[in-house]
């Protein structure tokens, strides 16, 4: 890396800072324990752009930098209006992928400020919708995105945007991957069992950021404690909270470790009995889409998305 490009751990680099003859640092947007993101002008590209930046004690990781070159080669291939747009990846002189700058605020934010009557019904279904199609098009480019969450939406003027494509992955129609990548709450049960995934998978998550919705922020499966028999399940939210508030896992009083896990045994509760203004023919999609098994969900996105065309507000 060069030397103007260096940071000391837990350092940000600051308004006006020059990243390289292209990218100048406008402001701090935020980050995770890997990555920070810089609102940045290109003066290549004329406009404001949004530069994902990993944190220098993660440069020297392998697996790290090839999350930057995986992810922002899947970026690149995506160009609707409901999904980020990368615009470049570089590994020097730091690892970082530019993308398009989108404003507003993720769901999650509103989801934990109970911020629920910004999005009336008829703008829920709408946000849905919106995220149904560009989920169709992820898939057409062979990625499953694998972390449909409140997180991952940016939402702002009527528009949502899905982003965060760092654990997607590509696949083939006869060679599904395996992976329980994702975020617990989100997951499908086939990522948390390591069964075979496809685009039902996403129809998942998207099924379960619209339960909520239309519930004000409830999950559709509650969670209970299991064993920690495993240490290799990928999840985001090991550094963050779900919108539930809960952290990811707890310690057992006998120093043994525990997760918490979505019960699949015990059915959701319809949308329309949680809030009257919900149709049962709303809620009824709603539960369809978070199916525990896969052959009782929407196939793909497209079809999830046709379904919600078919209901009004």
């Amino acid at each position: 890396m060069s030397e103007h490009m260096k940071l000391e751990r837990g350092e940000i680099y600051e308004s006006g800072f020059r990243l390289d003859e292209d990218l100048t640092v406008i402001d701090h947007l935020g980050g995770t324990r890997k990555v920070d993101i810089y609102l940045c002008r290109s003066s290549a590209l004329k406009m404001q752009v949004a530069c994902k930046i990993l944190r220098p004690e993660f440069c020297v990781h392998f697996k790290s930098l090839e999350a930057v070159i995986k992810e922002g080669e899947l970026l690149s291939r995506m160009d609707h209006p409901n999904v980020m747009r990368g615009h470049s990846f570089e590994l020097e002189p730091a690892p970082r992928i530019v993308m398009d700058y989108v404003g507003g605020s993720d769901l999650k934010s509103a989801f934990f400020t109970g911020n629920f009557a910004a999005f009336p019904l008829a703008e829920a279904l709408s946000l849905v919708r919106q995220l149904a199609d560009g989920l169709e098009h992820v898939h057409a480019q062979g990625v499953l995105h694998l972390d449909v969450k409140p997180s991952n939406i940016l939402y702002a003027d009527g528009r949502a945007v899905l982003i965060d494509f760092s654990v997607a992955r590509e696949f083939d129609i006869e060679d599904l991957p395996r992976d329980n990548a994702g975020t617990r709450d989100w997951m499908a049960p086939e990522q948390t069992n390591r069964e075979t995934v496809g685009p039902y998978t996403d129809v998942y998550g998207l099924g379960v950021v619209m339960y909520q919705l239309l519930t004000g922020g409830e999950l559709p499966y509650k969670t209970v404690e299991v064993a920690d028999d495993s240490s290799s399940s990928s999840d985001e939210s090991s550094s963050s909270s779900s919108s539930s508030g809960s952290s990811d896992s707890s310690s057992s009083g006998s120093g043994g470790s525990v997760n918490k896990v979505p019960n699949y045994d015990v059915a959701p509760v319809h949308p329309s009995d949680i809030d009257s203004s919900v149709s049962r023919e709303v809620g009824d999609i709603a539960l369809r889409a978070v199916s525990v098994r896969v052959e009782e969900r929407y196939g793909t996105p497209g079809e999830f998305g046709e379904a919600l065309g078919g209901v009004g507000g």
